[in-house]
């Protein structure tokens, strides 16, 4: 964010421009709280002024990151869904051409992406004895290790598969308004939508909570049983989206009538999906039916316009 718009937002939020003033807060706290403020409104951010101040003189940058985001998320959870499926548009990822023996990487990410990523390199990162090596470049021997293991590995789906880690609450599982995001291991967040995907076939994540939360979340996000996906991939043998042939492979388990709504893990209820389909069913508001013997899917009514506009 530029300069000239913190300023232009700390105008409007006079605490925070004095806490900065003071030096009780650094600038990439400012930072994070105008682009929070343009995301959400200054007035939704004057509101919670002080408990943000709180937030921020005890935390680090990247922790009070997660705390603008999820309050970003209680107050505009459309926007929110918006900002995240712009993020996900964003994506890319490049290999350059080798010169002079080496090869240039460039890529963006999505939280969720880069997650994903980052959680299925951490079992190639561990240093061993003596290890002498940077932690970029034992970043690096990660990234190849895991094209080796993938490119060798059965790729029939049955092998694991990382697994993410996002802590939710059960409001936001059900997207009651008003809830948090989820937020991932690590760090960065994800709509209710995202979480809500995700609980579709934890073999791919855990969702967590706290307390008497604890139980109620492990109950709604357990894995498909094994024979119970092997009978969906024999069904169904590529993702069911009309026109798509991705391989099971790829593919998550999709319940039909979500589990807050009395949905069970049960084959009729079931449907493959590969990953970007159920993206789109769940963050972009597609529906997946099966009329008889063929699939049919339906786009959202209103397309949701990504939440690049600034607030006053």
């Amino acid at each position: 964010m530029e300069r000239v718009e913190i300023a232009r937002q700390l105008e409007k939020l006079p605490r925070i421009g004095a806490a900065f003033a003071n030096g009780d807060i650094g600038y990439q706290h400012v930072a994070v709280l105008a682009r929070t403020a343009e995301h959400v409104g200054a007035a939704a951010v004057r509101k919670e002024e002080g408990n943000l101040l709180q937030a921020a003189q005890t935390m680090d940058p990247g922790q009070f990151t997660t705390v603008a985001k999820n309050f970003e998320h209680r107050v505009d959870a459309a926007g929110a869904l918006a900002e995240a499926n712009h993020a996900y548009k964003r994506r890319y990822f490049h290999i350059g051409e080798p010169v002079d023996g080496v090869v240039r990487l460039d890529g963006v990410l999505d939280a969720e992406g880069g997650a994903t990523l980052g959680t299925a390199l951490q079992a190639f990162m561990k240093p061993v004895k003596d290890d002498d090596r940077s932690y970029g470049q034992r970043n690096a021997d990660a990234l190849v290790e895991l094209g080796r293991q993938g490119s060798g590995s059965k790729r029939d789906g049955a092998g694991p598969r990382p697994q993410l880690i996002i802590r939710a609450s059960l409001d936001t599982l059900a997207g009651t308004r008003g809830a948090p995001a989820g937020e991932l291991e690590g760090g960065g967040t994800v709509p209710a939508e995202t979480v809500q995907r995700y609980a579709c076939d934890s073999a791919i994540s855990r969702i967590t909570g706290q307390g008497e939360l604890e139980h109620e979340l492990n109950h709604a996000s357990r894995t498909l049983p094994a024979s119970t996906r092997r009978a969906l991939e024999a069904r169904d043998r590529h993702c069911v989206f009309p026109g798509c042939t991705r391989p099971t492979v790829w593919c998550d388990g999709h319940h039909l009538v979500w589990w807050t709504s009395g949905g069970a893990t049960a084959l009729p209820n079931l449907a493959l999906l590969c990953r970007p389909h159920h993206r789109m069913v769940h963050e972009e508001g597609w529906t997946l039916e099966r009329a008889r013997h063929e699939w049919r899917a339906s786009p959202p009514r209103k397309v949701a316009i990504p939440r690049l506009r600034r607030r006053e």
